[in-house]
């Protein structure tokens, strides 16, 4: 009976603290229309390099750079519009604009402001 109660509360102990481990204590959702952390980075870092990326490396580096942030942001347009950024940063000049322009249209349309 003994070992049984023991088992017990090492098992009801060791489920509480994997709950309170996986908890972040704000259990609601974002808001997909509201600018989390993760595209406010994303849009600082498209905003600061933008006028640099005159090459398609540079293009590249900053799309980059910028989908380390997007992918992770649960901002409405944020993560597939960075995709679009990476996609136009490979491709013509024609291309880079179309995707800078969709992220840019992002950023500003869930409330960005430099």
């Amino acid at each position: 009976m003994r070992t049984r109660t023991i088992a017990a509360i090492a098992a009801g102990l060791l489920l509480a603290t994997l709950t309170a481990c996986g908890s972040s204590g704000d259990d609601k959702p974002a808001d997909p229309k509201k600018l989390d952390d993760a595209a406010s980075l994303a849009c600082d870092d498209f905003a600061n390099g933008y006028k640099a990326a005159l090459t398609s490396t540079a293009r590249v580096d900053l799309a980059n750079k910028v989908n380390k942030w997007a992918q992770d942001s649960a901002t409405n347009g944020i993560a597939d519009n960075g995709k679009a950024l990476a996609r136009g940063s490979e491709g013509s000049a024609a291309a880079w604009q179309l995707g800078a322009d969709a992220f840019a249209q992002s950023c500003l349309d869930a409330g960005w402001k430099r």
